[in-house]
């Protein structure tokens, strides 16, 4: 997990974005319930969406994809009158950032220029923590590692914490600044060399926070790389389809940090 800055994407459109996720979510509760049910577009605050066995989560979420074609728009909220302009704008220059950041990525890896391609399905997963009377009694989302391949979030206030020699550790916001995680798919592709860092939530009783998080994630079968396979490296994972096949293993182990990918081990 990093942070990055001079990436590019201008700073007034990081402040309108914000803005205008926390106009959203400071709308009264039965505007925002009109995106309750649609799957393109998906709002929630009830707790048993983001529950588990230890804990019910301090949060709102509102979650829309952000397709190439731009097609999608039309589902996203209306209310603020601006959000599909900004956000539209927005998440354009964040698909921008993410082609650099998969080419570095190739580059690092040692894999083929463009290895990543430019089809990633992209989308918007944007995390409202009110208030919290009690932190202690709840978390703003529980330990966990992404689904994805990666994620690059933009936070103001503290919260986000990441897992490192089994202690939790506060990853502080630096001004404008993107924080750019990897997902548990780079573990296949890197066939088993890079390890995934879990991280989760907290909340506190000053301050709400609001993350938005895009979520890039494949649009083909993930597989173990060729330049990471030999005759001294055996693949160590089957290829899978990400979505209906990944997916389902992901929600029924989330919690269990890399739990979702022992199924699709060669020799679990």
């Amino acid at each position: 997990m990093k942070q990055v800055i001079n990436h590019g994407v201008p700073e007034d459109l990081m402040d309108k974005a914000m803005e205008v996720y926390e106009e959203f979510f400071n709308l009264p509760v039965k505007q925002k319930e009109n995106y309750a049910e649609k799957a393109e577009t998906l709002y929630t605050n009830n707790p048993k969406h983001h529950a588990s066995k230890e804990h019910n989560y301090w949060k709102e979420v509102l979650e829309h994809n952000c397709n190439i074609d731009g097609q999608d728009k039309q589902t996203w909220p209306s209310n603020p009158p601006t959000f599909r302009e900004v956000i539209g704008a927005y998440s354009s220059e964040i698909r921008k950032l993410s082609m650099i950041i998969f080419d570095l990525v190739s580059k690092g890896l040692g894999l083929e220029a463009g290895y990543f391609g430019k089809g990633h399905g992209q989308r918007m997963f944007d995390n409202h923590y009110p208030i919290c009377p009690d932190p202690s009694s709840t978390l703003g989302t529980c330990g966990h590692c992404d689904p994805n391949l990666i994620t690059i979030c933009q936070q103001q206030v503290y919260g986000l914490q990441i897992l490192k020699n089994d202690e939790w550790i506060g990853v502080e916001p630096l001004p404008h600044a993107f924080v750019v995680n990897f997902g548990l798919l780079i573990t296949v592709v890197t066939n088993g060399k890079l390890k995934i860092v879990a991280h989760r939530v907290v909340t506190n009783t000053t301050q709400t926070r609001t993350a938005i998080g895009t979520y890039f994630c494949p649009a083909n079968v993930v597989e173990p790389a060729k330049s990471f396979v030999g005759p001294d490296n055996p693949p160590l994972f089957k290829p899978f389809k990400w979505g209906t096949e990944f997916l389902p293993h992901y929600f029924n182990n989330r919690a269990v940090y890399h739990a979702a990918l022992e199924a699709f081990k060669i020799n679990a």
